[in-house]
Protein backbone atom coordinates (compact mmCIF):
# COMPACT_ATOMS: atom_id res chain seq x y z
CA UNK A 1 0.00 0.00 0.00
CA UNK A 2 2.85 2.36 0.81
CA UNK A 3 4.68 1.60 -2.11
CA UNK A 4 0.90 2.12 -4.12
CA UNK A 5 1.11 5.79 -2.18
CA UNK A 6 4.30 6.52 -3.41
CA UNK A 7 3.87 5.62 -6.96
CA UNK A 8 1.00 8.13 -7.17
CA UNK A 9 2.86 11.17 -5.11
CA UNK A 10 5.76 10.55 -8.06
CA UNK A 11 3.02 11.10 -10.85
CA UNK A 12 1.43 13.50 -9.63
CA UNK A 13 4.49 15.42 -9.07
CA UNK A 14 5.69 14.54 -12.16
CA UNK A 15 2.41 15.69 -13.67
CA UNK A 16 2.33 19.36 -12.14
CA UNK A 17 6.00 19.66 -13.41
CA UNK A 18 4.83 18.95 -16.75
CA UNK A 19 2.20 21.14 -16.40
CA UNK A 20 4.26 23.70 -15.29
CA UNK A 21 6.56 23.57 -17.98
CA UNK A 22 3.88 23.80 -20.85
CA UNK A 23 2.97 27.15 -18.55
CA UNK A 24 6.20 28.90 -20.45
CA UNK A 25 9.12 28.56 -22.36
CA UNK A 26 12.43 30.67 -21.22
CA UNK A 27 15.00 31.36 -23.39
CA UNK A 28 18.27 29.45 -22.54
CA UNK A 29 20.44 32.94 -24.13
CA UNK A 30 17.64 35.23 -22.25
CA UNK A 31 15.80 34.44 -19.40
CA UNK A 32 14.32 37.47 -18.79
CA UNK A 33 12.29 36.60 -21.53
CA UNK A 34 9.48 34.74 -20.98
CA UNK A 35 7.16 33.08 -23.27
CA UNK A 36 3.80 31.59 -22.50
CA UNK A 37 3.01 28.47 -24.83
CA UNK A 38 -0.80 27.77 -23.91
CA UNK A 39 -3.97 28.80 -22.33
CA UNK A 40 -2.66 28.52 -18.94
CA UNK A 41 -1.03 31.33 -17.89
CA UNK A 42 -0.39 31.43 -14.61
CA UNK A 43 3.85 32.41 -13.81
CA UNK A 44 5.89 30.73 -11.28
CA UNK A 45 6.19 33.04 -8.52
CA UNK A 46 9.69 35.00 -7.99
CA UNK A 47 11.38 35.43 -5.06
CA UNK A 48 14.01 38.25 -5.01
CA UNK A 49 16.96 35.16 -5.88
CA UNK A 50 14.74 34.43 -8.65
CA UNK A 51 13.97 37.90 -10.43
CA UNK A 52 17.93 39.11 -10.23
CA UNK A 53 18.55 35.31 -11.42
CA UNK A 54 16.83 36.04 -14.70
CA UNK A 55 16.02 39.43 -15.26
CA UNK A 56 18.42 41.53 -17.67
CA UNK A 57 20.11 44.74 -15.63
CA UNK A 58 21.48 47.79 -17.22
CA UNK A 59 24.05 49.17 -15.31
CA UNK A 60 24.05 53.16 -15.42
CA UNK A 61 27.14 55.55 -14.62
CA UNK A 62 26.89 57.38 -10.57
CA UNK A 63 24.23 59.80 -10.10
CA UNK A 64 23.08 59.11 -13.86
CA UNK A 65 19.45 58.00 -15.02
CA UNK A 66 20.54 58.02 -18.90
CA UNK A 67 20.96 54.94 -20.60
CA UNK A 68 24.25 55.38 -22.09
CA UNK A 69 24.15 54.52 -25.99
CA UNK A 70 26.86 51.83 -25.83
CA UNK A 71 25.36 49.91 -23.07
CA UNK A 72 25.10 46.02 -24.34
CA UNK A 73 21.77 45.52 -23.48
CA UNK A 74 20.55 47.96 -26.68
CA UNK A 75 22.40 46.20 -28.94
CA UNK A 76 21.03 42.45 -27.65
CA UNK A 77 17.24 44.03 -27.17
CA UNK A 78 17.57 45.39 -30.74
CA UNK A 79 19.55 42.41 -32.55
CA UNK A 80 18.54 39.45 -30.65
CA UNK A 81 14.49 40.44 -29.26
CA UNK A 82 12.93 42.65 -31.61
CA UNK A 83 13.80 40.12 -34.56
CA UNK A 84 12.25 37.39 -32.35
CA UNK A 85 9.13 38.97 -31.41
CA UNK A 86 8.49 40.12 -34.99
CA UNK A 87 9.14 36.98 -36.23
CA UNK A 88 7.22 35.33 -34.22
CA UNK A 89 4.06 37.57 -33.82
CA UNK A 90 4.88 38.01 -29.45
CA UNK A 91 2.64 39.47 -28.18
CA UNK A 92 3.72 41.31 -25.10
CA UNK A 93 1.55 40.95 -21.84
CA UNK A 94 3.84 42.46 -19.18
CA UNK A 95 7.01 44.66 -18.75
CA UNK A 96 8.44 44.38 -15.26
CA UNK A 97 11.35 46.55 -14.65
CA UNK A 98 12.80 47.27 -11.15
CA UNK A 99 15.14 50.44 -11.03
CA UNK A 100 17.39 50.56 -7.74
CA UNK A 101 20.50 52.75 -6.66
CA UNK A 102 23.35 51.88 -5.19
CA UNK A 103 23.95 53.46 -0.93
CA UNK A 104 26.42 56.29 -2.09
CA UNK A 105 25.01 59.73 -1.80
CA UNK A 106 21.82 61.03 0.12
CA UNK A 107 18.74 58.89 0.93
CA UNK A 108 16.80 61.21 -0.89
CA UNK A 109 18.86 61.71 -4.16
CA UNK A 110 19.28 57.69 -3.95
CA UNK A 111 15.05 57.31 -4.17
CA UNK A 112 15.02 60.01 -7.00
CA UNK A 113 17.94 57.59 -8.75
CA UNK A 114 15.55 54.46 -8.62
CA UNK A 115 12.53 55.83 -9.63
CA UNK A 116 14.00 57.90 -12.55
CA UNK A 117 16.21 54.86 -13.87
CA UNK A 118 12.94 52.76 -13.68
CA UNK A 119 11.42 55.20 -15.88
CA UNK A 120 14.22 55.70 -18.38
CA UNK A 121 14.21 51.76 -19.11
CA UNK A 122 10.59 51.86 -19.45
CA UNK A 123 10.70 54.72 -21.83
CA UNK A 124 13.88 53.06 -23.61
CA UNK A 125 11.74 49.75 -24.08
CA UNK A 126 8.10 51.52 -25.49
CA UNK A 127 10.66 53.18 -28.51
CA UNK A 128 10.49 49.51 -30.26
CA UNK A 129 7.16 48.18 -29.11
CA UNK A 130 4.87 50.50 -30.08
CA UNK A 131 3.37 48.06 -32.71
CA UNK A 132 2.39 46.24 -29.95
CA UNK A 133 -1.61 46.14 -30.18
CA UNK A 134 -2.37 44.59 -26.89
CA UNK A 135 -1.50 46.97 -24.32
CA UNK A 136 0.92 45.12 -21.65
CA UNK A 137 0.41 45.47 -17.80
CA UNK A 138 3.92 47.06 -16.38
CA UNK A 139 4.73 46.31 -13.14
CA UNK A 140 7.62 49.03 -11.94
CA UNK A 141 9.40 49.08 -8.81
CA UNK A 142 12.86 51.45 -7.52
CA UNK A 143 14.58 50.75 -4.71
CA UNK A 144 16.19 53.23 -2.42
CA UNK A 145 19.29 51.84 -1.19
CA UNK A 146 19.77 47.80 -2.31
CA UNK A 147 20.73 46.11 0.64
CA UNK A 148 19.08 42.76 -0.20
CA UNK A 149 20.57 42.86 -4.05
CA UNK A 150 24.25 43.50 -2.05
CA UNK A 151 23.72 40.03 0.02
CA UNK A 152 22.48 38.34 -3.28
CA UNK A 153 25.89 39.38 -4.95
CA UNK A 154 28.21 38.61 -1.94
CA UNK A 155 26.46 35.32 -1.40
CA UNK A 156 27.23 34.42 -4.58
CA UNK A 157 30.67 35.70 -4.92
CA UNK A 158 31.24 33.81 -1.94
CA UNK A 159 32.47 37.04 -0.18
CA UNK A 160 33.71 36.18 3.50
CA UNK A 161 32.29 39.07 4.68
CA UNK A 162 28.64 37.97 3.43
CA UNK A 163 27.42 36.49 6.79
CA UNK A 164 28.15 39.55 8.76
CA UNK A 165 26.47 42.06 6.12
CA UNK A 166 23.81 39.66 6.20
CA UNK A 167 23.23 39.42 9.53
CA UNK A 168 23.32 43.68 10.06
CA UNK A 169 20.77 43.44 6.58
CA UNK A 170 18.52 41.23 8.55
CA UNK A 171 18.10 42.98 11.66
CA UNK A 172 17.81 46.63 10.27
CA UNK A 173 15.49 45.84 7.21
CA UNK A 174 13.03 48.40 8.52
CA UNK A 175 15.54 50.79 8.85
CA UNK A 176 17.93 51.73 5.64
CA UNK A 177 19.91 54.75 7.41
CA UNK A 178 20.67 52.49 10.70
CA UNK A 179 21.79 49.50 7.87
CA UNK A 180 23.65 52.05 6.27
CA UNK A 181 25.49 53.87 9.45
CA UNK A 182 26.65 50.39 10.91
CA UNK A 183 27.57 48.97 7.97
CA UNK A 184 30.22 52.08 6.98
CA UNK A 185 31.74 50.72 10.40
CA UNK A 186 32.71 48.09 9.67
CA UNK A 187 35.64 46.62 10.06
CA UNK A 188 36.63 50.28 10.38
CA UNK A 189 35.16 51.22 7.30
CA UNK A 190 37.58 49.50 4.84
CA UNK A 191 34.49 46.92 4.41
CA UNK A 192 32.67 49.65 2.98
CA UNK A 193 35.40 50.96 0.83
CA UNK A 194 35.58 47.34 -0.61
CA UNK A 195 31.83 47.26 -1.35
CA UNK A 196 31.89 50.31 -3.24
CA UNK A 197 34.71 48.67 -5.93
CA UNK A 198 33.39 45.32 -5.98
CA UNK A 199 29.84 45.80 -5.78
CA UNK A 200 28.50 48.94 -5.84
CA UNK A 201 28.51 49.37 -9.43
CA UNK A 202 26.08 46.76 -10.20
CA UNK A 203 23.65 48.24 -7.94
CA UNK A 204 22.92 51.52 -10.34
CA UNK A 205 20.74 49.44 -12.45
CA UNK A 206 17.15 48.93 -13.85
CA UNK A 207 16.30 45.22 -13.88
CA UNK A 208 13.87 44.15 -16.61
CA UNK A 209 11.45 40.79 -17.26
CA UNK A 210 9.74 40.72 -20.27
CA UNK A 211 6.33 38.58 -20.79
CA UNK A 212 4.94 37.55 -24.13
CA UNK A 213 2.40 35.15 -25.27
CA UNK A 214 2.45 33.72 -28.79
CA UNK A 215 -0.51 34.77 -30.87
CA UNK A 216 -3.82 33.57 -31.10
CA UNK A 217 -4.40 32.77 -27.22
CA UNK A 218 -7.10 34.25 -24.86
CA UNK A 219 -5.47 37.02 -22.79
CA UNK A 220 -6.80 36.39 -19.26
CA UNK A 221 -6.03 38.26 -15.82
CA UNK A 222 -2.10 38.50 -15.46
CA UNK A 223 -0.67 37.26 -11.64
CA UNK A 224 1.80 39.37 -9.91
CA UNK A 225 5.31 38.54 -9.37
CA UNK A 226 5.72 37.52 -5.72
CA UNK A 227 8.61 40.16 -5.28
CA UNK A 228 9.40 40.82 -1.22
CA UNK A 229 9.42 44.14 -0.31
CA UNK A 230 11.91 46.38 -1.46
CA UNK A 231 11.08 49.72 -1.45
CA UNK A 232 10.66 51.82 1.88
CA UNK A 233 8.74 54.71 3.01
CA UNK A 234 9.70 57.17 5.45
CA UNK A 235 7.14 58.18 7.75
CA UNK A 236 7.24 61.44 10.02
CA UNK A 237 8.21 60.01 12.06
CA UNK A 238 11.08 58.35 11.25
CA UNK A 239 9.88 54.96 10.80
CA UNK A 240 10.37 53.08 7.35
CA UNK A 241 7.83 50.22 6.26
CA UNK A 242 8.97 47.91 3.19
CA UNK A 243 6.55 48.19 0.56
CA UNK A 244 6.99 47.12 -3.45
CA UNK A 245 4.77 49.85 -5.15
CA UNK A 246 2.90 49.32 -8.76
CA UNK A 247 2.91 51.59 -11.82
CA UNK A 248 -0.35 53.48 -10.75
CA UNK A 249 1.45 54.18 -7.15
CA UNK A 250 4.71 54.91 -8.22
CA UNK A 251 4.81 58.66 -8.82
CA UNK A 252 7.33 58.58 -11.77
CA UNK A 253 6.18 62.29 -12.80
CA UNK A 254 7.11 63.93 -9.55
CA UNK A 255 10.84 62.79 -10.48
CA UNK A 256 12.96 64.54 -13.63
CA UNK A 257 14.20 61.59 -15.38
CA UNK A 258 17.80 62.31 -16.68
CA UNK A 259 17.53 61.81 -20.24
CA UNK A 260 20.61 61.52 -22.33
CA UNK A 261 21.50 64.74 -24.16
CA UNK A 262 20.82 64.52 -27.78
CA UNK A 263 23.56 66.61 -29.81
CA UNK A 264 21.91 69.47 -32.23
CA UNK A 265 25.26 71.09 -34.06
CA UNK A 266 28.87 69.37 -34.60
CA UNK A 267 31.59 71.56 -35.46
CA UNK A 268 34.40 69.14 -37.14
CA UNK A 269 37.75 69.40 -39.06
CA UNK A 270 39.76 67.72 -41.13
CA UNK A 271 43.14 66.84 -40.11
CA UNK A 272 44.81 66.46 -43.76
CA UNK A 273 43.40 69.52 -44.35
CA UNK A 274 44.64 71.25 -41.66
CA UNK A 275 48.18 69.52 -42.06
CA UNK A 276 47.94 69.37 -46.31
CA UNK A 277 51.62 68.96 -47.95
CA UNK A 278 51.59 69.63 -51.48
CA UNK A 279 54.40 68.47 -53.58
CA UNK A 280 56.25 70.67 -55.62
CA UNK A 281 55.05 73.55 -52.78
CA UNK A 282 55.67 71.83 -49.03
CA UNK A 283 53.58 72.50 -46.23
CA UNK A 284 50.47 74.36 -47.26
CA UNK A 285 48.25 74.30 -44.13
CA UNK A 286 45.00 74.72 -44.85
CA UNK A 287 42.37 75.02 -42.23
CA UNK A 288 38.80 73.30 -42.44
CA UNK A 289 35.86 73.67 -40.05
CA UNK A 290 32.31 71.78 -40.49
CA UNK A 291 29.01 72.22 -39.12
CA UNK A 292 27.17 68.99 -39.12
CA UNK A 293 23.00 69.31 -37.86
CA UNK A 294 21.66 66.47 -36.51
CA UNK A 295 17.71 65.89 -36.64
CA UNK A 296 16.36 64.36 -33.18
CA UNK A 297 16.04 61.07 -34.44
CA UNK A 298 16.09 59.30 -37.81
CA UNK A 299 19.03 58.65 -40.16
CA UNK A 300 19.63 61.66 -42.22
CA UNK A 301 22.24 64.90 -41.18
CA UNK A 302 23.40 67.91 -43.02
CA UNK A 303 26.97 68.86 -43.39
CA UNK A 304 27.93 72.40 -44.68
CA UNK A 305 32.45 72.96 -44.72
CA UNK A 306 34.59 75.71 -45.39
CA UNK A 307 38.45 74.97 -46.34
CA UNK A 308 40.42 78.12 -46.53
CA UNK A 309 43.57 78.04 -47.61
CA UNK A 310 46.20 81.77 -47.91
CA UNK A 311 49.81 80.54 -48.18
CA UNK A 312 51.17 83.75 -50.43
CA UNK A 313 54.81 83.30 -51.10
CA UNK A 314 55.84 86.84 -52.56
CA UNK A 315 60.09 86.25 -52.79
CA UNK A 316 59.48 83.13 -54.41
CA UNK A 317 56.27 83.45 -56.60
CA UNK A 318 54.66 80.25 -54.82
CA UNK A 319 50.80 80.64 -53.88
CA UNK A 320 48.34 78.68 -52.52
CA UNK A 321 45.10 80.42 -52.00
CA UNK A 322 42.32 78.02 -52.00
CA UNK A 323 38.57 79.05 -51.11
CA UNK A 324 36.03 76.19 -51.04
CA UNK A 325 32.60 75.76 -49.55
CA UNK A 326 31.00 72.13 -49.82
CA UNK A 327 27.37 70.77 -48.67
CA UNK A 328 27.18 67.26 -48.08
CA UNK A 329 23.61 65.16 -47.04
CA UNK A 330 24.78 61.84 -45.37
CA UNK A 331 22.44 59.11 -44.11
CA UNK A 332 23.67 56.91 -41.12
CA UNK A 333 22.89 53.32 -41.86
CA UNK A 334 22.38 53.45 -37.39
CA UNK A 335 19.23 55.34 -36.54
CA UNK A 336 17.60 56.41 -33.70
CA UNK A 337 19.79 59.81 -32.88
CA UNK A 338 22.96 57.96 -32.51
CA UNK A 339 24.57 58.56 -35.69
CA UNK A 340 27.27 56.36 -35.67
CA UNK A 341 29.23 53.97 -37.48
CA UNK A 342 28.83 53.52 -41.26
CA UNK A 343 27.01 56.35 -43.20
CA UNK A 344 26.73 57.08 -47.43
CA UNK A 345 26.28 60.62 -48.37
CA UNK A 346 25.89 63.17 -51.49
CA UNK A 347 27.78 66.76 -51.73
CA UNK A 348 27.85 69.73 -53.97
CA UNK A 349 30.68 72.25 -53.61
CA UNK A 350 32.40 75.48 -55.41
CA UNK A 351 35.61 76.67 -54.75
CA UNK A 352 37.76 79.87 -56.23
CA UNK A 353 41.64 78.90 -56.44
CA UNK A 354 44.96 80.60 -57.17
CA UNK A 355 48.23 78.14 -56.99
CA UNK A 356 51.80 79.15 -57.95
CA UNK A 357 54.74 77.01 -58.20
CA UNK A 358 56.84 79.09 -59.64
CA UNK A 359 57.86 82.15 -61.72
CA UNK A 360 56.59 80.27 -64.73
CA UNK A 361 53.84 78.15 -63.45
CA UNK A 362 50.51 79.46 -61.92
CA UNK A 363 46.59 79.05 -62.45
CA UNK A 364 43.63 81.15 -61.22
CA UNK A 365 40.21 79.93 -61.86
CA UNK A 366 37.07 78.89 -60.38
CA UNK A 367 35.68 75.03 -60.39
CA UNK A 368 32.60 72.95 -59.02
CA UNK A 369 31.70 69.57 -59.24
CA UNK A 370 29.10 66.83 -56.92
CA UNK A 371 30.04 63.43 -56.23
CA UNK A 372 29.33 60.26 -53.22
CA UNK A 373 30.97 60.27 -49.57
CA UNK A 374 31.29 57.31 -47.38
CA UNK A 375 32.75 56.94 -43.88
CA UNK A 376 32.63 55.56 -40.75
CA UNK A 377 32.47 57.38 -37.69
CA UNK A 378 33.04 56.29 -33.84
CA UNK A 379 33.26 57.93 -30.45
CA UNK A 380 36.15 58.40 -28.56
CA UNK A 381 35.19 59.32 -25.38
CA UNK A 382 32.31 57.91 -23.08
CA UNK A 383 29.96 60.66 -23.13
CA UNK A 384 30.06 60.37 -27.27
CA UNK A 385 30.42 64.14 -27.63
CA UNK A 386 33.78 63.69 -29.10
CA UNK A 387 34.65 61.33 -32.55
CA UNK A 388 36.98 60.05 -34.95
CA UNK A 389 35.66 59.58 -39.05
CA UNK A 390 37.54 57.89 -41.12
CA UNK A 391 35.85 59.45 -44.86
CA UNK A 392 36.55 59.54 -48.83
CA UNK A 393 34.75 60.83 -51.56
CA UNK A 394 34.25 61.02 -55.33
CA UNK A 395 33.17 62.11 -58.35
CA UNK A 396 32.78 64.62 -60.86
CA UNK A 397 34.68 68.18 -61.05
CA UNK A 398 34.84 70.78 -63.58
CA UNK A 399 36.84 74.32 -63.33
CA UNK A 400 37.76 77.39 -66.22
CA UNK A 401 40.67 78.78 -65.44
CA UNK A 402 43.85 80.07 -66.50
CA UNK A 403 47.33 80.02 -66.56
CA UNK A 404 49.68 83.12 -65.48
CA UNK A 405 53.27 84.23 -65.53
CA UNK A 406 55.20 86.68 -63.24
CA UNK A 407 56.82 89.23 -65.74
CA UNK A 408 55.72 90.72 -68.88
CA UNK A 409 55.28 87.45 -71.33
CA UNK A 410 55.51 89.77 -74.47
CA UNK A 411 58.85 91.58 -73.34
CA UNK A 412 59.97 89.00 -71.43
CA UNK A 413 60.94 91.77 -68.40
CA UNK A 414 60.23 91.34 -64.91
CA UNK A 415 58.35 94.50 -64.00
CA UNK A 416 57.18 93.34 -60.52
CA UNK A 417 53.22 92.62 -61.96
CA UNK A 418 51.56 89.10 -62.77
CA UNK A 419 49.93 88.79 -66.19
CA UNK A 420 47.60 86.17 -67.96
CA UNK A 421 50.15 83.90 -69.77
CA UNK A 422 48.73 84.60 -73.40
CA UNK A 423 50.45 85.43 -76.44
CA UNK A 424 47.61 86.35 -79.01
CA UNK A 425 45.89 89.56 -79.90
CA UNK A 426 44.78 91.21 -76.89
CA UNK A 427 41.33 92.10 -78.33
CA UNK A 428 40.35 88.24 -78.66
CA UNK A 429 41.45 87.47 -74.85
CA UNK A 430 39.18 85.74 -73.05
CA UNK A 431 39.31 85.08 -69.72
CA UNK A 432 38.61 81.60 -68.23
CA UNK A 433 39.61 79.91 -71.60
CA UNK A 434 40.80 76.97 -70.20
CA UNK A 435 38.94 74.24 -68.69
CA UNK A 436 40.10 71.01 -66.79
CA UNK A 437 37.48 68.21 -65.71
CA UNK A 438 37.66 65.16 -64.04
CA UNK A 439 36.18 62.03 -62.56
CA UNK A 440 37.32 59.56 -60.03
CA UNK A 441 38.26 60.33 -56.20
CA UNK A 442 38.41 64.02 -55.08
CA UNK A 443 38.59 64.03 -51.25
CA UNK A 444 40.12 62.36 -48.27
CA UNK A 445 39.58 62.55 -44.90
CA UNK A 446 40.57 61.93 -41.15
CA UNK A 447 38.48 64.36 -38.82
CA UNK A 448 37.72 64.98 -35.63
CA UNK A 449 34.00 66.14 -34.44
CA UNK A 450 33.03 68.20 -31.46
CA UNK A 451 29.63 68.42 -30.40
CA UNK A 452 29.16 72.55 -29.38
CA UNK A 453 25.54 72.60 -29.35
CA UNK A 454 22.69 69.88 -27.59
CA UNK A 455 18.83 70.02 -27.82
CA UNK A 456 17.10 71.10 -24.54
CA UNK A 457 15.88 68.75 -22.20
CA UNK A 458 12.47 67.85 -22.33
CA UNK A 459 9.98 64.95 -20.49
CA UNK A 460 8.38 62.64 -22.38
Amino acid sequence: MQKQVAIIICLLFQSIAWAQSNVYTRDAAHPFVIITNDKVKELPAFSDEEFYDNALSVIFQVNKSAIRRDDPFLETYRKEILPRINSEHLQLRKIYIRGAASPEGSYENNRRLGQARTQALLEELKRDLQHQYLKPEIDLSSVTEDYGHLCLLMQKAGDPDYAAVKKIYDATRSNEQSCKKQLMALQGGTLWSRMQKDYFPQLRSASLVLWFSEPDIEHAPLPELALQPIRYAAFPDGRLVGLTLPLQQLDVNAVPVDYARRHLIAVRTNLLHDFFYMPNFGWAFSPNIQFEYYPKSGHYTYNAALTWGTHRHWDTQEFFQVRDVQLELRRYFRGKGEFLGAYLGAYAHGDVYGIGLSPTKGWEGEGGGLGLTAGYVMPLNKKGNLRLEFMAAAGFYMSLFDPYVYGNPVTGTVDGDYYYNYLGSASNFKKRNHRFTWFGPTNLGIQLTYDIIYRKKTRK
